[in-house]
C-alpha cells in the first residue's frame, strides 16, 4: 500500500512540474510572446538580409503590377525563412486581436519554431565568416610580430570559440525549447559580430605605424563605461574611414578569400563592417520589408478550414508544437 502511495505522489509531482513549464495561452503571456517574436524577428532580419547574396547579382525586381515575377534576392533560403516566420507571426497577431488566444498561441508558437530554424541557419554562416576573417588576418599578423594586432586577433579567436560554444549549447538543447535556443543563437551571433570587429581592427592595426596605434590601446574600466554610453556612429565612421584609406592606398585588399575554402565566397570588409554594427549593408534589401508586402491576410482563416497535418519525429511518434 505504501508503495502505491509513493508511486501516486511521484506521478502528481511530475504532472505538477510539467504544468509549471507549460505556457498558458492567456492574454498576458501572448502579449509577451508577441513582443519577443517581434524583437527576435527584427534581429534575424538584419542578419539574414546581410547574409543573402547581393542584389546586384540577381535579376531585376518586377515592375509594379507584374504577376508571377520574383523580386531580386528573394529566391534564396534567407528570404524564405523571413517570409514564413512573418506570415505565421501575422496570423498569430490576427487571432490575438480577435481574442482567439488558443489559435493565436498555436500560430505564434509555430513562428517561434521557424525562427529557431532561421537562427540556427544564420549562426552557422556567421561561424564560417568569422573564422574566415580571422584566419585570413592571421598569417600577416604573425609574421609582422605586431603585439597590438596579435592581441586583437587573440580576442577575435576567443569570441569565435565562445560563439561555437553558444551554437553547440543551443543545438544540443531540448528540441522544443525554442526560446532558449533563440537566446543562445542570438547571443552567439552578437559575440561573433564582435569577433569580426576584432579581426578587422587587427588587420588595421597591423598596417598602422606604432605612433598611430593609440586608438587600439586597451581602455581602462572608466573608459569602457563611458564608451558604452557613446553612440555607435562615431566609432563606426572612424573604422570605416580607416578601412577606406587603407584600401584606396592599396595597403589592404577590400575582399578576403576564406583560406580553408579558396573557391568560396569572398568576404567584403565594408559589408562585414556594416553587419558588425547591425546595419543592412549596401546592395542588400530588407527581407522583412519585402516579406511584409507579400503577407496573405486570409492565411490565418484558410489554415483553419482543414485539419492540421500531423507531424511525426524520426521514430514515428507524434510531435506537439
Amino acid at each position: 500500500m505504501g508503495t502505491i502511495r509513493i508511486f501516486t505522489v511521484m506521478i502528481l509531482a511530475i504532472v505538477h512540474l510539467s504544468n509549471l513549464g507549460a505556457v498558458s495561452p492567456d492574454r498576458t503571456n501572448l502579449g509577451l510572446l508577441i513582443e519577443e517574436n517581434k524583437k527576435n524577428l527584427a534581429f534575424l532580419n538584419t542578419a539574414m538580409s546581410n547574409l543573402a547574396p547581393p542584389q546586384e547579382n540577381q535579376a531585376e525586381p518586377p515592375k509594379e503590377g507584374e504577376d508571377g515575377a520574383t523580386p531580386a534576392n528573394l529566391e534564396f533560403e534567407h528570404f524564405k525563412f523571413i517570409r514564413d516566420i512573418n506570415q505565421l507571426d501575422f496570423n498569430g497577431n490576427m487571432w490575438y486581436l480577435q481574442s482567439n488566444y488558443s489559435l493565436a498561441f498555436r500560430e505564434l508558437r509555430q513562428a517561434q519554431s521557424k525562427m529557431k530554424d532561421g537562427y540556427e541557419f544564420a549562426i552557422q554562416q556567421y561561424l564560417e565568416d568569422t573564422r574566415a576573417l580571422l584566419e585570413s588576418a592571421a598569417p600577416y599578423i604573425i609574421r609582422s610580430n605586431d603585439d597590438v594586432a596579435k592581441s586583437l586577433l587573440r580576442l577575435g579567436f576567443r569570441d569565435l570559440r565562445t560563439g561555437e560554444d553558444r551554437f553547440t549549447m543551443g543545438f544540443n538543447s531540448s528540441p522544443y525549447q525554442y526560446r532558449y535556443k533563440i537566446l543562445l543563437y542570438s547571443e552567439g551571433i552578437t559575440i561573433l559580430r564582435r569577433g569580426k570587429r576584432f579581426a578587422i581592427l587587427a588587420m588595421l592595426a597591423s598596417k598602422t605605424p606604432d605612433e598611430d596605434k593609440s586608438e587600439y590601446k586597451y581602455w581602462s574600466l572608466e573608459d569602457l563605461e563611458e564608451a558604452r554610453n557613446e553612440p555607435k556612429e562615431p566609432r563606426y565612421e572612424q573604422v570605416r574611414n580607416n578601412l577606406s584609406n587603407f584600401v584606396e592606398n592599396k595597403r589592404m585588399e577590400r575582399s578576403v578569400v576564406p583560406p580553408a575554402n579558396p573557391s568560396g565566397k569572398p568576404l567584403d570588409l565594408f559589408e562585414q563592417h556594416d553587419d558588425n554594427y547591425g546595419i543592412i549593408t549596401e546592395n542588400r534589401i530588407d527581407l522583412l520589408e519585402n516579406a511584409s508586402a507579400m503577407i496573405k491576410p486570409t492565411d490565418a482563416v484558410d489554415r483553419e478550414k482543414v485539419p492540421p497535418i500531423p507531424k511525426f519525429d524520426e521514430e514515428g511518434n507524434p510531435k506537439y508544437e
